[in-house]
């Protein structure tokens, strides 16, 4: 059975390009997944980010997703294939960002793993949403950045 995968961001570790999405999508490291007809591996699971890191093949032509800094009670936005869901930024810390939600326009279970962005730039990637209080997770995106350290 297929499933859709959002992929949050792609960043450069070691000068190497990786897709970054949430790991719950995967079982762990070694799982295949298919994107523009290639084949291509969880290269490394982060538990404790939620996060999975998938590298790509040197002949892929990518662009480099531009990371910025969360603006706390500000307006950002979901964004997907599908749909842009409105959220604010109630609070950002340095490693998870914590989203309110209009309670009649809530992320939906497939859209773990998509972009939090704000002024056009990636500040986090979706990770959980809280349907009683109508918040959402995302795992910041200075974790992003500091993946390369």
């Amino acid at each position: 059975m297929k499933k859709r995968c959002i992929v949050g961001a792609v960043i450069l570790l070691k000068e190497l390009p990786y897709m970054v999405t949430v790991s719950h999508l995967f079982k762990g490291e070694g799982d295949s997944l298919i994107v523009d007809g290639m084949r291509l591996t969880v290269t490394r699971i982060l538990k404790n980010y939620d996060l999975a890191l998938i590298k790509l093949p040197s002949e892929c032509i990518v662009e480099i997703t531009d990371l910025g800094s969360a603006a706390e009670l500000e307006e950002a936005f979901l964004v997907n294939d599908i749909h842009v869901i409105r959220c604010r930024v109630i609070n950002a810390g340095a490693s998870l960002l914590y989203l309110g939600f209009r309670c009649l326009e809530m992320p939906e279970p497939g859209d773990s793993g998509s972009p939090i962005l704000q002024a056009g730039k990636v500040i986090g990637i979706i990770s959980s949403v809280m349907l009683d209080n109508c918040m959402g997770v995302a795992i910041s995106s200075g974790v992003l950045r500091s993946l390369d350290r």
